[in-house]
């Protein structure tokens, strides 16, 4: 249709030239050309194509260890239910801009624990793209996220530990993107975030931002570098001095210095094994003593392969985290963590809307923090075990 308006605005206004003197005809085809072309390019700015999916998910599972507690565990069978959309606007002209908008919520329902009844999360993204040039290229990402679950705040909170925590976020992302020769790019991503927490975790802002070096290569696989450096200030927080106590009249704020590294590969044209990898080195250092201060070192490696009607996928994650100034007085060593997780899921596609999986989960937490009932700990584990069915339509 978009193809076939041009040609026939070309038809219908040739007609009136058709008995045009002959030396007149090469500049009338010439204005003509350039009218026909201004308004086809208005028609492709107005025209565009939006594609819709949503996604609706059932199911259900058991978990041990709901609290993330290292005292007493309560573990529980649940029923989950999700659902998510995206709806995506592809721009018909060349500098138009595209338009991406997911959605997510997702609640989980526990039978048979005391301590918690539910927990629920919720996502809504909307990503805008523009080209610019040949070789630039305007990206922005809103993001807004709401939680309600249990949540582990032990690392930056030392007298809080796991706690139902409710909260919402609200992000802002643009990023320019410059592309060269040989499928290398950079990319410079200004970020500002906004959280909101509900008692007795503290609200902040966190501003800052990341450039990206990268190049793009074989079957859409990547690899890039990046270093971000974020700033959060905390509402109502104060400071600690060197063995942790209060320090009244004073705010707290974190600067957080990350650098890290990002390898996605696909293995064959049809992209159906794919293999992820990611390491990164973060410093946490507060604005007073140093109380807060640490360093965490984080890694993850992954594997998706996706068949005819089969997929399954498996990730590893781990994380080191040392603290400088927190530590066992009475040993005289230095607090220390490791984080150890993995999870793996199997899908099999029934039809092109339904998808039956199963999946299973586990988290291993390891701290030399002693085990005392008075202290929030950093040591506990848990897993999970879900099946479920995917309707997309």
């Amino acid at each position: 249709m978009v193809e076939f308006l041009p040609r026939l605005l070309f038809l219908v206004g040739l007609c009136p030239w058709a008995t045009a003197p002959a030396q007149n005809t090469n500049l009338e085809t010439e204005n003509l050309d350039k009218e026909i072309a201004a308004i086809e390019k208005e028609l492709m700015e107005e025209i565009s194509v939006w594609d819709y999916s949503t996604d609706l998910r059932l199911g259900g599972g058991y978990k041990e260890n709901v609290t993330l507690s290292a005292f007493a565990e309560e573990s529980s069978p649940f029923a989950a239910i999700g659902f998510d959309f995206i709806a995506i606007r592809i721009p018909l002209a060349e500098d138009g801009v595209e338009v991406t908008v997911f959605g997510a919520l997702d609640e989980r329902r526990y039978l048979d624990a005391e301590s918690v009844d539910s927990e629920q999360s919720g996502l809504l993204n909307v990503s805008l793209e523009k080209r610019l040039s040949e070789h630039w290229q305007l990206n922005t990402d809103i993001r807004v996220i709401y939680i309600d679950e249990i949540f582990d705040a032990s690392l930056t909170e030392d007298d809080i530990g796991t706690v139902q925590v409710v909260g919402k976020q609200i992000s802002l992302e643009p990023a320019l993107l410059r592309s060269f020769p040989a499928d290398l790019w950079i990319e410079a991503k200004p970020e500002v975030t906004r959280q909101y927490f509900a008692e007795p975790l503290d609200d902040y802002l966190e501003i800052g931002g990341r450039i990206s070096l990268g190049v793009d290569y074989g079957f859409q696989s990547e690899l890039f570098l990046y270093v971000e450096t974020l700033r959060r200030d905390y509402d109502t927080r104060s400071q600690r001095d060197e063995i942790g106590i209060y320090m009244p009249e004073t705010d707290l704020s974190y600067d957080r210095p990350e650098r890290g590294v990002e390898w996605a590969h696909y293995w064959d044209s049809s992209r159906r094994l794919r293999m992820r990898t990611r390491y990164s080195i973060l410093e946490n250092e507060d604005s007073g003593s140093g109380y807060f201060d640490y360093r965490r070192e984080r890694m993850s490696h992954g594997w998706r392969y996706r068949g005819d009607s089969w997929s399954i996928s498996a990730t590893v994650r781990k994380a080191i985290y040392e603290y400088d100034l927190q530590g066992l007085f009475a040993f005289g060593e230095r607090r220390q963590r490791n984080d150890l997780s993995w999870d793996t899921t199997v899908g099999y596609e029934y039809n092109d809307h339904l998808t039956f999986q199963i999946g299973y989960e586990q988290e291993i937490i390891n701290s030399n923090v002693p085990l005392n009932p008075i202290i929030p700990q950093d040591e506990y584990r848990y897993r999970v075990y879900t099946a479920g069915i995917d309707w997309e339509f």
